[in-house]
């Protein structure tokens, strides 16, 4: 034991190398620029895209709005087509021209015309 003790101490020390570590980042400064000018690209497409969806909304509703003031345009228009059928019955003119106007039909001064 005792040998051993003195062997010991003849043996120099190995102390282990302390290895020295550079830590690296892990993200450059060419990698951050990289991912900011995607970031900024993609908020641009989207706004962009946004701004489509909104003024397409807005077109659709326009668009539905003026169907619905059409369509009762033509109830309006198919109304007074059929007042205008209505007045200007032959009967009803007749009768006008005789009543209110005080005139009277004469067969003999009547004469048709044929294209």
């Amino acid at each position: 034991m005792v040998a051993r003790k003195i062997q010991e101490q003849h043996q120099p020390q190995i102390q282990p190398k302390k290895r020295i570590r550079h830590v690296r980042n892990p993200i450059t400064i060419g990698e951050k620029a990289i991912v900011g000018l995607i970031a900024f690209v993609s908020f641009i497409v989207l706004a962009f895209m946004v701004n489509n969806f909104a003024s397409l909304y807005t077109m659709n509703q326009e668009n539905y709005r003026l169907e619905q003031t059409i369509s009762q345009q033509k109830q309006v228009n198919e109304g007074l087509s059929l007042q205008v059928v209505e007045l200007s019955a032959p009967d009803r003119i007749l009768h006008i021209a005789s009543e209110q106007l005080g005139m009277s039909l004469d067969d003999n001064k009547v004469k048709v015309v044929q294209n």
